[in-house]
């Protein structure tokens, strides 16, 4: 006769029956949206994804931080946007990581900004910590997030205070009152180290593509060695080497601002459609590779934002809905009015009415 009891035993006892991790969140669909918003980094992202899969399955250190990520290229290239796009697949929000400016650290005796005040010091038993204990804890279900970002500016103080971190996943403050957990954290890191030597050596744009990668990523390896001491690097789970953008990344990097554009102001009942010219030419004028992204943001502020707001203030006095052609002529971008649906049903509602 078989008992419950041993029948619960035995079904606890079986492999099969072992439970993954508790994490509510989706590798696919994170990587899905990574993919949607980061442009030219599919390596980069294709790594993220086995990590998450690891974390996923539960197969990673519990005594350990979830993940720690380095993320090395020049500016622009999408390593903070890639933070910000994990935080809103896993959170639904973009916001919900605590991000520390290590820019901003760069005296050693900011060390204390991580760490605490030291006992006998002003603030000790406050235990103020630029670190938020709730966005780096997360939940049962969903991971906490942490970015050091442009870690390579912060003094060596500063950066030897986060091997604790890294190693056994705690950091404990300075006071000795205080213990914060990584345990359940991703802990991110970004780095512009070895740009400067990467983009003051002309004569590597005449080598092949496959040596010119092997080169920039050697330059940033030796760079990263010569900032960080050994024992740091060691204890960091994965480092990627994010690829410069080119021409070919341009075009959809535009969609995706005219897609951030039309999203703020649909609530106005405004649309925005561009002719093919006009992502041509906003692709062509003025970029520059060695500030990535950051140079069509930039363009797409004075060559687009001025000239509509202007245009937005002369003409769209009323609450109708207004659609808005964006074309090139003798080589200004201008704005026209276009026509609205026969139908006079707009796909936009008007002011103050709910979306």
């Amino acid at each position: 006769m078989v008992f419950i009891n041993d029948r619960l035993a035995s079904n606890s006892a079986s492999p099969s029956s072992a439970p993954l991790s508790g994490f509510a969140f989706d590798p696919e669909r994170v990587e899905h949206q990574l993919r949607e918003q980061i442009i030219g980094q599919d390596r980069a992202i294709s790594s993220i994804r086995r990590q998450l899969n690891i974390i996923k399955a539960g197969l990673n250190d519990s005594n350990r931080p979830l993940l720690t990520a380095l993320f090395v290229g020049d500016t622009g290239v999408g390593k903070t946007e890639m933070v910000r796009c994990i935080a809103r697949a896993i959170h639904g929000r973009e916001e919900a990581f605590c991000r520390i400016d290590m820019n901003t650290l760069s005296q050693s005796h900011y060390s204390a900004a991580i760490t605490g005040a030291p006992p006998g010091y002003v603030g000790s038993k406050d235990n103020l910590t630029l670190l938020n204990q709730e966005l780096i804890e997360g939940s049962l279900t969903r991971p906490g997030i942490v970015l050091f970002d442009e870690i390579e500016k912060a003094s060596n103080d500063v950066v030897r205070s986060l091997m604790n971190i890294l190693d056994n996943g705690t950091l404990m403050l300075a006071s000795g009152q205080k213990l914060l957990s990584f345990r359940n954290t991703l802990v991110f890191m970004t780095s512009n180290a070895g740009s400067r030597e990467w983009y003051s050596r002309r004569w590597h744009q005449w080598l092949p593509q496959s040596l010119q990668n092997r080169l920039r990523k050697r330059i940033r390896l030796q760079a990263l060695q010569r900032r960080f001491d050994h024992e740091f690097l060691n204890r960091i789970h994965c480092t990627e080497f994010f690829a410069p953008l080119n021409t070919s990344a341009l075009p959809d990097i535009v969609q995706i601002q005219i897609q951030a554009l039309n999203q703020r102001l649909r609530k106005r009942g405004i649309r925005i459609e561009f002719s093919a010219n006009a992502i041509r030419w906003l692709c062509s004028t003025g970029f520059e590779q060695h500030f990535g992204a950051r140079a069509i943001q930039r363009l797409f502020n004075q060559q687009i934002l001025a000239p509509l707001a202007v245009c937005l203030l002369d003409q769209h006095r009323d609450q109708e809905p207004l659609t808005l052609i964006a074309d090139v002529q003798q080589g200004q971008l201008i704005f026209t009015q276009g026509q609205q649906p026969d139908s006079g049903i707009s796909p936009y509602p008007k002011a103050g009415q709910a979306i």
